[in-house]
């Protein structure tokens, strides 16, 4: 399964979106957490999992691109350009970390 991260203050709120392709299923996924600072030990908060949405086609890039923005959610377009890339080559076990201000870091390649 690939994974890829972007923080972003989003609405006065800390989120980390998390998203890639999950080679066993042949589907991409989604999650929205909300990162709560104030207390380690609480458990993550989801704004978004695609899990509760089966309805949607979590084949399709689109899909992702869509969901984020009907949140409001605007990421680099890195992001989604390596989720496409991933699904494409059927890539796994792979860790990016997007940012909005420069390149994106790969974090594991295995």
């Amino acid at each position: 399964m690939s994974r890829h991260l972007l923080h972003l203050i989003h609405q006065g709120r800390k989120l980390t979106v998390v998203a890639g392709y999950d080679r066993p299923l042949r589907e991409l996924y989604l999650h929205v957490i909300h990162d709560n600072d104030a207390d380690p030990h609480q458990e993550e908060a989801f704004v978004y999992d695609s899990l509760g949405d089966p309805g949607l086609d979590w084949t399709d890039i689109n899909t992702v691109a869509d969901k984020l923005a009907s949140l409001g959610i605007e990421p680099p377009a890195s992001l989604i350009e390596g989720i496409f890339l991933d699904q494409c080559f059927n890539v796994g076990n792979r860790l990016v970390e997007h940012h909005f201000d420069r390149p994106s870091v790969v974090l594991h390649a295995g």
